[in-house]
């Protein structure tokens, strides 16, 4: 009997010791994920800001850029998918991580919608559009499984973040789907000027007249 009271007492004590600590394995895990994305993601809007009409290199740049972040959002929904859940407490402790990536999220795309008469421009408009919705899925599927590791009572709060990341995308998707502006039209050429107008018949028959006389 005192064996399994000792046993129960030592577990006790491991739990306490082991409770803080666990938490913020599981929080760090997620923090460093959503770090990855918010990265990737100012790397994005760099490329971005340095795109120019007249360097067609500049959006592959973009392009490239792109392509790291969804890559990164596919690796940061793994490791959160290995990752425990959250307590109370966790959770809360990721309300800043992910304010701030929210705060970028909305940056990067804002940048990128400014820019969209240069994609036009560049002739790769289309392409910018399909990046867009890959990264509305990818960040759909980073979303889910972020709510999946949070309790239910901290769920509201996370779901808002989430919520503003798809409008952020959402709206850098309707922007990439206008037809690109009109190009001014040409200015139209000079008129040619007007030939000088022919002698009056009256008049030649009476200069013919006087010089005969």
């Amino acid at each position: 009997m005192l064996g399994s009271q000792l046993v129960l007492v030592a577990l006790q004590a491991w739990a306490i010791a082991a409770g803080p600590v666990l938490v913020p394995r599981q929080k760090d895990v997620i923090t460093g994920a959503l770090g990855m994305v918010q990265s990737s993601l100012m790397k994005l809007d760099t490329a971005v800001n340095k795109l120019s009409a007249t360097d067609a290199n500049s959006a592959v740049g973009v392009l490239n850029a792109a392509q790291g972040a969804q890559s990164t959002i596919e690796k940061a929904t793994t490791q959160i998918s290995g990752a425990n859940d959250l307590g109370l407490f966790g959770a809360l402790g990721l309300q800043q991580t992910a304010t701030d990536l929210v705060g970028q999220v909305q940056t990067t795309l804002g940048d990128l919608e400014k820019k969209k008469p240069v994609f036009d421009q560049l002739g790769v408009t289309s392409v910018v559009s399909d990046a867009l919705q890959q990264q509305k899925a990818g960040s759909g599927q980073l979303g889910d499984m972020l709510l999946s590791k949070v309790p239910a009572i901290a769920r509201p709060i996370a779901k808002k973040s989430t919520g503003q990341l798809t409008e952020a995308i959402d709206s850098a998707i309707a922007t990439f789907k206008k037809p690109a502006a009109a190009k001014p039209a040409a200015p139209a050429a000079p008129a040619a000027p007007a030939a000088p107008a022919a002698p009056a018949a009256g008049g030649a028959a009476a200069a013919a007249a006087a010089a005969a006389a």
